[in-house]
């Protein structure tokens, strides 16, 4: 990989093409981070001084160097490890406030309601495009918009429709909107186009690249395709919860994680307790929505956890923000037969001596048992329509 220092307007500066190891990590809805190994000499101590900001050219994301340690490593080289986050990383420096004044009191409640994703749009944009807590605070050459160099595919996975009433916490602008993207799965980035330099920031829901959508070319890991190796997979029900029991001084409401039917019982049902005795709403409409959405803001944390790393293979036919990005949904299909819907939440890029490798991070979107219809092949037709559809092979 190719590293370009940037100047003052995000435009390439100077090419750093020799260096002893690179580690680039990008993430679906918080901020990424880098580590470079690279000599020490007075050329690179100038060059990579805390503040510079850093692409590379298999990435549209921008960091910045924050940490610069000058040491001898085991061979007795003198060596430079630098290290930095990602541009996401300085919503932690804003405040998820639009009033200074009147506002700063956690008692009183700042919100917005509409749908979720446009709501978390509307935050920061008002916090750092338009500047209404100070005009000061706004990101120069930052824009609103789906990021131009993604014209080969859009968002095209449904973001949630169910309108809300969020109380924006008082705390800092990556805070509460990080929290608020992992209630509603969604991502945020901020990312600089290779040719102008021009800042865009989104939320998105992801693309669509399973087997069950016909608009892109769909994206498939399996050890049988030799497109993923060095697997490591991990699956975890431990603390996990699917309905919230949600109280207040006057109401009380049952709240279900995503996909769960109210239905569920027995040994299958895992209930939260949900202390929401600080709504005071007088409206009765308004003060079921808060306790609803104060319930799923609790039953996001509590979800079962699945999680796949693997190695994407040299010779793999998919390439990162190509054929797939972060947040995107792709499939995992197993040796026993076993597919699952997962969505990128992690891309890691390395450089070194071994050449560039790329390993991403799958976390599990939906489980899908054989036999169930979201399970069919295209050489196979439906032997029963009910809600536990199967199909079977025909003659």
């Amino acid at each position: 990989m190719e590293i370009y220092t940037l100047n003052s307007n995000f435009e390439r500066e100077q090419i750093v093409d020799l260096y002893d190891s690179l580690i680039w990590t990008e993430r679906l809805s918080s901020y990424g981070d880098f580590e470079l190994h690279i000599s020490s000499s007075a050329k690179n101590r100038k060059l990579f001084s805390p503040g510079t900001r850093l692409v590379v050219n298999q990435s549209y994301r921008v960091m910045t160097v924050e940490t610069v340690e000058d040491s001898i490593d085991e061979a007795g080289m003198q060596i430079l490890v630098i290290k930095g986050r990602s541009l996401e990383s300085i919503l932690d420096d804003r405040i998820a406030r639009v009033d200074f004044i009147n506002q700063l009191d956690p008692q009183i409640k700042y919100q917005i309601t509409g749908l979720p994703a446009d709501n978390i749009r509307q935050l920061i944009s008002n916090v750092v495009v338009v500047g209404e807590p100070n005009i000061h605070d706004v990101f120069p050459a930052l824009f609103s918009s789906y990021p131009p160099m993604y014209n080969d595919a859009y968002s095209n996975v449904p973001e949630p429709q169910d309108s809300e009433t969020w109380d924006v916490p008082l705390k800092s602008l990556y805070e509460a909107v990080r929290e608020h993207l992992d209630v509603y799965d969604l991502g945020f980035r901020i990312t600089r186009h290779p040719e102008s330099g021009q800042l865009y920031f989104d939320v998105f829901a992801g693309v669509d690249r399973t087997s069950q959508q016909e608009d892109y070319n769909p994206v498939i890991f399996a050890r049988a395709l030799d497109n993923l190796q060095n697997i490591t997979q991990f699956q975890s029900t431990v603390g996990s919860k699917n309905v919230a029991y949600v109280f207040s001084e006057t109401q009380s409401y049952s709240v279900y994680a995503q996909d769960v039917p109210e239905s569920i019982e027995g040994f299958d049902r895992k209930v939260l307790t949900v202390d929401a005795t600080d709504i005071t709403e007088e409206n009765a409409a308004l003060h079921q929505a808060m306790l609803i959405q104060r319930g799923k803001e609790e039953l996001a944390k509590y979800r079962p956890f699945m999680a796949l790393d693997g190695e994407v293979a040299q010779n793999s036919e998919y390439q990162y923000d190509i054929d797939y990005r972060l947040g995107d949904l792709v499939e995992m299909r197993s040796e026993d037969g076993q597919v699952n819907l997962m969505r990128v939440t992690e891309q890691i890029l390395v450089s070194d001596k071994q050449g560039v490798r790329s390993y991403p991070t799958l976390m599990l979107h939906m489980f899908i048992r054989q036999g169930t219809w979201l399970s069919w092949d295209y050489d196979q037709v439906w032997a029963d329509m009910g809600l536990e559809e199967y199909w079977e092979n025909q003659p």
